[in-house]
């Protein structure tokens, strides 16, 4: 699906530091993320953003709160793991990693901590990055009218990375 109507200059994301070094390590510094050309969520604006779920920022707050807080109920870097390791079989399946880097991603998985779950910011430029650029399906969106986005492949140096406090 083409990315229509990327009217923002800079599309945000919200991914984990074990994730993107991840990506560095295994993938040959490719990087696949969901996101979006709002930071946040505003409820107040007559134009609908994202909702929290989707919202960048939120999942950075949400997510900084977990690991901060220890928290080992939470869902969110039991999400994040499962991604990872979901990220690896896909990758497997594609022939971009061997078995061994899969089982090696794996078991970093299990034996990462709360602190490596850490969140960060990727700010991708729409310039650099729209050719890697897939519009999500309506029945796949946090909300219908949410504009999100997949960028699959993307390197490194397409974009910036930061993290907060």
């Amino acid at each position: 699906m083409a990315a229509i109507g990327i009217g923002k200059p800079v599309l945000y994301s919200t991914m984990t530091f074990l994730a993107y070094n991840v990506n560095i390590q295994y993938y040959s510094g490719l990087h696949y993320t969901w996101c979006t050309p709002y930071f946040g969520s505003d409820f107040n604006s007559p134009v609908f953003t994202v909702p929290p779920s989707s919202s960048p920022l939120q999942i950075y707050l949400d997510l900084k709160r977990e690991v901060e807080g220890g928290d080992l109920h939470g869902t969110l870097i039991k999400v994040k793991r499962l991604g990872i390791r979901h990220g690896a079989d896909a990758m497997l399946k594609r022939g971009k990693i061997t078995v061994d880097a899969r089982d090696e991603i794996r078991a970093i998985c299990q034996r990462a901590t709360p602190e490596h779950f850490r969140p960060v910011m990727c700010v991708l430029p729409r310039a650099e990055v729209l050719s890697y650029v897939q519009a999500v399906p309506v029945r796949a969106r946090a909300n219908p009218l949410s504009q999100e986005y997949i960028v699959a492949d993307v390197p490194t140096g397409a974009f910036d990375v930061i993290k907060f406090g």
